[in-house]
């Protein structure tokens, strides 16, 4: 299917989307979903949702967590040379996981990991737009570094997992190849346990190659005077460095314990917070109302659990609509499934305006384990001030 008519087939109309708005990344969710167009469609429009409550058209421009780009950095490295690639390394292997998981809130890490796939669009864009033909991105991961620990394999297959999960799903057919590199013996296990937990169609473009043959594979897809030295390459910055840290941030060190997140008065401890239990596969739906007020009004939202957990908000202009069914409001942050993190998060978004709110949290697990999720809710104005709200269930 050509990507010049691919615009025919989704039914987003009421959505808008313009910076979004381009024919390869519309070819890239018909690719994602095998052009099962109708299925396709309904994660788009569940996307443009996503986008429209993270702001993603504005997130380039939004303050950088200079902690978060120090301890986990994200690397575009710029074209391969072949077949309209781009290349982007990550030296997982250096960072400190345990230190992320206790330092920053689960926004903070989504919203670093959001503002790097929406820099690495644009460029897909850009080159898209000159040289007429889809572009794809040839990612280097680099395990040099990573230490076996008895809590890697909960972080890999918790946490880390559903926030790639996350990203791929809002981010459909932008990998072509994911080499793993420097791969420390152990990691074939590892692989063996997060494997069968990834789509075939991501799994698939993994590879880990062994360090004879690893030349030989990247050379298929990069021109090597466009690699890292240190990756393989030839390409050196102009100080001489093999890793070119003139445009790729290596960590180094461990995030030190004095960073570790702490409870405050925007982000309370987990047990100052309200909270709702719900048996295997149960949901609950929190209602509020708020009403009409001068100037802008902000979402603000702490959560917490100790397992992953769905969440979603629904909104309604109609003030009298607290008996709404869901499927009749907008899913204004539409439902994703959320890891656990040892912090309470704290979301804010601009909120479209007076209305009914309604909060789902849904239980993932369908047999014997039950969920409780922690939770307060605020709407504020730009002063960080409460508006006039009220919860309308209990």
């Amino acid at each position: 299917m050509h990507s010049r008519c691919i615009s025919s087939f989704f039914q987003t109309q009421d959505l808008q989307y313009e910076k979004y708005d381009t024919d390869y990344n519309l070819l890239r969710w018909a690719q994602g979903y095998n052009f099962d167009m109708e299925l396709a469609t309904i994660e788009f429009r569940r996307h443009l949702k996503f986008r429209r409550f993270y702001d993603l058209d504005n997130i380039i421009d939004s303050k950088e967590n200079k902690s978060m780009t120090q301890f986990f950095p994200l690397g575009l490295v710029g074209k391969t040379g072949k077949d309209n690639h781009l290349l982007v390394v990550e030296c997982a292997g250096r960072i400190d996981l345990q230190g992320i998981m206790k330092t920053f809130q689960l926004s903070v890490f989504l919203e670093q990991r959001l503002r790097f796939q929406e820099m690495m669009m644009k460029e897909i864009n850009r080159m898209e737009a000159i040289n007429k033909k889809q572009c794809s991105v040839i990612y280097i991961l680099d395990l040099e570094g990573l230490k076996l620990d008895p809590k890697l394999l909960t972080v890999v297959t918790g946490p880390y997992k559903i926030l790639w999960t996350l990203v791929y799903t809002n981010y459909p057919e932008w990998i072509d190849t994911l080499f793993v590199v420097n791969a420390p013996s152990f990691v074939p296990y590892l692989w063996k346990a997060i494997a069968p937990l990834l789509p075939e169609r991501t799994r698939d473009k993994v590879r880990i190659p062994s360090k004879a043959n690893y030349i030989k594979e990247l050379e298929k897809y990069c021109d090597l005077k466009y690699v890292p030295k240190h990756w393989g390459g030839y390409l050196i910055d102009k100080n001489g460095d093999p890793m070119c840290r003139d445009r790729l941030i290596i960590p180094t060190n461990e995030i030190p314990k004095s960073m570790y997140w702490t409870p405050s008065a925007d982000c309370p401890h987990h047990t100052d917070l309200e909270c709702v239990t719900m048996g295997p596969g149960q949901g609950v739906v929190i209602t509020y109302k708020v009403y009409q007020q001068d100037g802008p009004i902000i979402f603000t939202l702490n959560r917490y659990s100790e397992r992953v957990y769905y969440m979603a908000i629904y909104h309604s202009v109609d003030e009298n609509g607290a008996d709404a069914e869901l499927e009749k409001m907008d899913d204004w942050s539409p439902e994703f499934l959320y890891p656990w993190m040892p912090s309470v998060d704290l979301v804010q978004s601009k909120a479209p305006g007076p209305g009914i709110y309604k909060l789902e949290f849904k239980n993932p697990q369908t047999w014997f384990r039950s969920l409780t999720v922690y939770y307060r809710v605020r709407f504020v104005n730009e002063l960080n001030e409460e508006v006039h709200y009220e919860r309308i269930n209990e």
